[in-house]
């Protein structure tokens, strides 16, 4: 198999510029360049460059591990995608000079706080989001893409023409068949940027990793390491000495197309591991979207609204 990479060229360049938080940034081809010296200031909540978005807290895994206790109790919340459509008519968006200066996010994750796929309006809330001029990604547990029926190629369907890219994740043990289904699916037939997330929590999860890694190869975009948090379903955070020998094993293998979650930030201000870092959660944010509400959270790890906006 080899991972097309997702092309958006067709977009052309966009710009964001805030001179009183020292920011600048250029977007091109779902790649973003930070303009300017200096580390830009946290960004005001309704203007961050990324976000998390929840469309819901419903899941049908159940990991023991999840953040956020997104379960088979949880539900779907209403009007998705006309919420999405009435704050984007609130944001100011030009052309000059051939490139667009925007003050909506670059890219949104869909998928923060539930399985996104379940969604009844997940495909259209895809559509929606492009057609805005925001690049949709999302995260899933691969369960619905691993299916053959006709779900699961309306996914990939509404994956190939509009999303930028997505993330499997394969912390869940029990899923592990499903979600290689799913990457080996959406490699072949997704036509998009294809990533996995790896939960890091002791040496053994570090060993999977590597072993994930070396089997892909080139296939995958970012392998995304995100530590155990004790938060949610989950009590444990991670092991002692674990990020040493996770650092060990990146170095000593060459990875390069790896990424961290914020919190390892901690961790790599004195890695040996190259990595660009800027205070987390600065530029981004969470996003719970219900029926005419958007409630604007730190992450999706703090939950509490900072910003409401009803429209």
């Amino acid at each position: 198999m080899k991972n097309k990479m997702k092309d958006f060229k067709h977009w052309g360049t966009k710009k964001r510029v805030f001179p009183a938080y020292n920011y600048n940034a250029l977007w091109f081809n779902l790649k973003t360049i930070r303009l300017g010296s200096g580390v830009a200031k946290e960004l005001p909540a309704d203007m961050a460059e990324f976000y998390d978005v929840g469309i819901n807290t419903l899941c049908n895994a159940e990991c023991p591990f999840c953040y956020v206790s997104a379960s088979q109790k949880g539900i779907n919340y209403p009007n998705i995608c006309e919420t999405w459509e009435k704050w984007m008519d609130t944001y100011q968006s030009k052309v000059k000079g051939g490139t667009v200066f925007t003050n909506k996010p670059f890219q949104i994750a869909i998928g923060s706080t539930g399985e996104p796929t379940i969604h009844p309006d997940f495909c259209k809330f895809l559509e929606t989001v492009y057609n805005t001029g925001v690049v949709p990604n999302y995260t899933t547990n691969g369960i619905m893409i691993s299916r053959d029926d006709e779900p699961s190629k309306q996914i990939l369907k509404y994956t190939r023409k509009y999303v930028g890219g997505v993330a499997v994740s394969f912390g869940n043990k029990s899923l592990n068949e499903r979600a290689v289904k799913a990457v080996d699916k959406l490699i072949t037939d997704g036509d998009t940027n294809v990533n996995i997330h790896h939960i890091i929590s002791d040496r053994d999860s570090v060993d999977e990793f590597i072993k994930v890694w070396k089997h892909y190869g080139s296939d995958i975009k970012y392998h995304v390491l995100l530590p155990l948090m004790p938060s949610g379903r989950s009590s444990k955070g991670l092991d002692e000495g674990v990020f040493e020998y996770l650092e060990e094993k990146i170095l000593g293998e060459n990875v390069t197309n790896v990424a961290f979650g914020a919190h390892f930030c901690k961790y790599l201000e004195n890695s040996k591991i190259p990595t660009y870092l800027y205070p987390p959660e600065s530029l981004s944010k969470n996003v719970i979207l219900t029926k005419d509400k958007v409630q604007i959270t730190p992450s999706s790890f703090n939950l509490n609204p900072i910003k409401t906006i009803e429209l």
